[in-house]
């Protein structure tokens, strides 16, 4: 009887502590499709928690026909990101639930809000749409 009790005590101990003990958020991934025949390129706007600022950043390179997948490891304390794209036809941004504009240039660029965009040519405003993380912690975009 008291090896029954001193288990059942046991169980109940680390079930607690599992409960209790805080679950390390899982990152954002982001699984950018691009059915298309020309190369899709991506800015994205995301929360970093080591900042604790939104970054915008770009460009990342969707090769046709193809699917790229993106994990910022930096940010799980937001359940959302802003992204837009662009091929030498089309462009996706500012269609979406909330939209935000941020300024981008043709080259790669990083930046804090609060911050200017670094110099660079073709430098203008684009807007970008909010995506929200699935439960699995990934945003799954396809134009």
């Amino acid at each position: 009887m008291r090896k029954s009790v001193s288990k059942i005590l046991l169980g109940l101990f680390i079930l607690l502590a599992v409960v209790i003990v805080p679950q390390r958020a899982e990152a954002i991934n982001i699984n950018m499709e691009n059915p298309y025949s020309d190369t899709i390129w991506t800015a994205i706007v995301y929360f970093e928690d080591s900042s604790n600022k939104w970054v915008t950043r770009g460009w990342y390179k969707v090769n046709p026909n193809s699917t790229r997948k993106l994990n910022f490891s930096g940010s799980t304390k937001k359940n959302s990101v802003y992204i837009h794209a662009y091929t030498s036809e089309a462009s996706w941004g500012g269609y979406g639930t909330d939209p935000i504009k941020r300024t981008v240039i043709k080259e790669s660029f990083k930046y804090y809000d609060g911050e200017n965009c670094p110099p660079g040519s073709n430098r203008r405003q684009v807007s970008l749409d909010r995506w929200y993380v699935e439960n699995d912690g990934a945003v799954y975009w396809k134009p």
